[in-house]
């Protein structure tokens, strides 16, 4: 990547991988369990952070191109390993397409979670898109446009309750999946798909999605770390949990409320 006077850092034949993700979604587990595989720096959400940039982005995406030149990139190019992973789920959030303009072709893993349990998460955790300050830090809400995949006008999208702009933010997030799919594999992206509650159950079902990234076996070490992971929960948050659910009947109905009004909108 070319600097005022030369290259600043040099990629070399480094491969990237980012996710396509929600968030709570075993982001933090997926980057230890990538780890595993020998010649692979994995991390979770190293800085400088996708989310120290993510408003600034949202307001002007041009911003990207700068993050990438002059903060993430840079810093990825100093890790020696030939493969660097990172599973922050706001790289996905504005940051790719500045990357593919770039030159760079990152392979994608679409990390999915039922979107139930997903907005469950984040309302559990008072996370609420667009009202409160993590849900604003962190997610997209309705008034996050243009750009949004599923609009809602603004007086219905302030109507919505908390569990709805959650549950809104998971399907909105699934839109942009399969939008990324159709922009990316074009240029050459590999995307893969992976569910925690399948890769968690072995080591085995991890194995597999190394064997889709072309990932290099793990060393010993590194299959010991993965039958250690197996079954175990990650970044669960027990403390930080400020609020009970609703019963499943009354998540049902503002799921399905919410549904019928972006059936109208769209």
């Amino acid at each position: 990547m070319p600097g005022p006077h030369g290259p600043a850092f040099a990629l070399g034949e480094k491969r990237l991988i980012f996710t396509l993700t929600t968030g709570r979604s075993g982001t933090a587990w997926l980057a230890r369990a990538l780890g595993a595989f020998a010649g692979v720096k994995s991390l979770h959400e190293p800085k400088p952070t996708f989310s120290s940039a993510y408003r600034a982005v949202l307001a002007q995406p041009s911003v990207a191109r700068e993050f990438w030149l002059e903060h993430k990139l840079p810093r990825i190019a100093r890790h020696t390993q030939p493969v660097y992973a990172e599973t922050s789920h706001v790289a996905c959030k504005g940051f790719l397409e500045a990357l593919f303009e770039l030159g760079p072709r990152p392979d994608l893993i679409e990390l999915r979670r039922e979107p139930r349990a997903v907005a469950a998460s984040l309302l559990a955790l008072d996370t609420i898109p667009g009202r409160t300050l993590a849900g604003v830090k962190y997610y997209l809400s309705p008034w996050d446009g243009p750009g949004l995949r599923l609009p809602l006008e603004e007086r219905a999208a302030r109507e919505l309750s908390d569990y709805q702009l959650c549950y809104w933010y998971c399907l909105e997030m699934e839109a942009r999946a399969r939008a990324a799919r159709e922009r990316f594999e074009p240029l050459g992206a590999r995307i893969v798909e992976a569910r925690l509650e399948r890769l968690a159950a072995s080591a085995e079902a991890v194995l597999a999605l190394g064997r889709e990234l072309d990932l290099p076996a793990p060393t010993a070490l590194g299959r010991r770390k993965l039958r250690l992971l197996a079954g175990r929960r990650v970044n669960e948050k027990p403390a930080k949990k400020r609020r009970e659910l609703p019963p499943p009947e009354e998540l049902e109905r503002m799921e399905a409320e919410l549904r019928r009004r972006l059936a109208r909108e769209a």
